[in-house]
């Protein structure tokens, strides 16, 4: 450990690391979620490119989730972890592209602000975050993800058994 940081300080920024790989897991899962809708259920109609950006995936996920032949049980199962992974990805938006205005030594918490871009300029929020609600925050992003790389699990499933069944009902 270098002598200009103290345990608390390491904690903090140690909690930020783990948030950010904790949302990359659920990131790379909606990712391949939306290959799949993609290029296995017609998304190039619905969406010409594929979406990069977290609001973008996750509006065309809840069109193409509408299209597709899911039972009712699984179609809203797939509606409520959006509903989760959006109310999560404030916090991390917060954190992650936060800047740290102030932060005293060995506290274990910093007082940031984010730039908040809207039609007709940008405002800032200013927040306090301490490693706690941090590390709470990376835990949802785990939970969270291994609840999206279940969809991806059941969204890969169903394109199998998709072609199956066509491919039992195409003459041979």
């Amino acid at each position: 450990m270098a002598d200009y940081t103290s345990p608390a300080d390491e904690g903090f920024f140690a909690a930020i690391g783990r948030l950010a790989i904790s949302w990359a897991h659920l990131e790379f899962s909606l990712d391949c979620i939306v290959e799949i809708m993609h290029y296995g259920f017609g998304g190039k109609d619905v969406e010409p490119e594929i979406p990069r950006a977290l609001q973008r995936k996750i509006r065309y996920l809840r069109t193409m989730i509408k299209q597709i032949p899911l039972p009712a049980d699984a179609a809203q199962g797939f509606q409520n972890l959006f509903d989760q992974i959006e109310a999560a990805a404030q916090i991390r938006h917060n954190v992650i592209h936060g800047i740290i205005i102030e932060q005293a030594e060995r506290s274990g918490e910093a007082t940031m602000v984010r730039a908040i871009r809207r039609k007709g300029g940008v405002s800032k929020r200013q927040f306090k975050m301490t490693t706690k609600d941090i590390l709470r925050a990376a835990g949802q992003a785990q939970c969270l993800s291994s609840k999206t790389f279940h969809w991806l699990t059941e969204t890969h499933n169903l394109i199998s058994e998709l072609r199956k069944q066509n491919e039992e009902q195409t003459p041979s």
